[in-house]
């Protein structure tokens, strides 16, 4: 059974868990206060963007009509530079998926697919009040064998060497409650910039049962045990991007260090 602080910030998600975990301040600031963001960082925009392109994409828009879209959306010509240097990669993605498609005898395609869970781990509704975990899904394809494919767009850098299955691990779960006949998981990875996108090997649904539920649950109880003591500030290199950076003391001492004047002496 959750524990009392986990169930006090439910519902929990991929980026709440990660919030609370690298920032307890940045985590209340969210979350608890719900204060509204007062300046959103370019790469968060620019994310964004590629994502709301890709899902048009995915939807059936045409390439260049999806791009042109999201991309006059941007406030400045720089980060719609950005957006476009990123975006080369689409129309790659776009290729690659049709023929996957054509090669698998695909039953439903799951775009921007929302889903939650209770903390007994039974389905419902992405926004009702007993959710304790939910997500949304980037893009997933359920085949006719009962295999689920699952795939997350990601716009940052790649990190050689990181597990899939472990990056994904709040998506499997949450799949594997809502489609219980599935016999076989695939986990994905599309590093958009890069126009690479990583599998996992097949992951059983015994193996999400027995590692990936117990994985995510102690995430979640780590994370609200890291802010269950207040706003608690950790700054690091990351106060550099954060939107509450002007809002957070503890940001501005570690961007702002403090110089100190000496009269000269005769």
């Amino acid at each position: 059974m959750p524990s009392t602080r986990a169930l006090i910030h439910a519902p929990w998600s991929a980026s709440k868990v990660a919030t609370a975990l690298r920032c307890p301040r940045l985590f209340h600031f969210k979350y608890v206060d719900k204060l509204k963001e007062p300046e959103v960082m370019p790469e968060a925009r620019i994310g964004k963007a590629v994502h709301k392109a890709l899902e048009l994409v995915m939807q059936g828009t045409p390439i260049e009509e999806a791009t042109l879209t999201v991309r006059n959306e941007l406030p400045n010509e720089t980060e719609q530079l950005r957006f476009d240097r990123i975006g080369t990669g689409i129309p790659a993605f776009a290729s690659r998926i049709a023929q996957f498609r054509r090669r698998r005898r695909v039953a439903r395609q799951l775009v921007e697919y929302s889903l939650a869970i209770r903390e007994d781990l039974s389905v419902t509704p992405f926004y009702s009040g007993d959710a304790y975990y939910r997500g949304v899904l980037d893009l997933g394809y359920l085949f006719e064998d009962d295999s689920l494919a699952l795939l997350d767009h990601k716009t940052g850098q790649r990190i050689p060497g990181s597990s899939i299955v472990d990056q994904l691990e709040g998506y499997g779960v949450l799949a594997a409650a809502a489609f219980r006949h599935v016999k076989r998981f695939w986990f994905g990875i599309h590093w958009i910039a890069e126009r690479v996108v990583e599998w996992s090997p097949p992951v059983a649904p015994e193996t999400v049962i027995d590692r990936l539920v117990p994985d995510l649950l102690d995430n979640i109880e780590a994370a609200a045990l890291a802010v269950s003591d207040g706003p608690r500030p950790n700054p690091g290199t990351y106060c550099d991007r954060c939107s509450f950076r002007d809002r957070c003391p503890a940001s501005r001492e570690l961007r702002y260090e403090p110089v100190e004047y000496y009269e000269d002496e005769d």
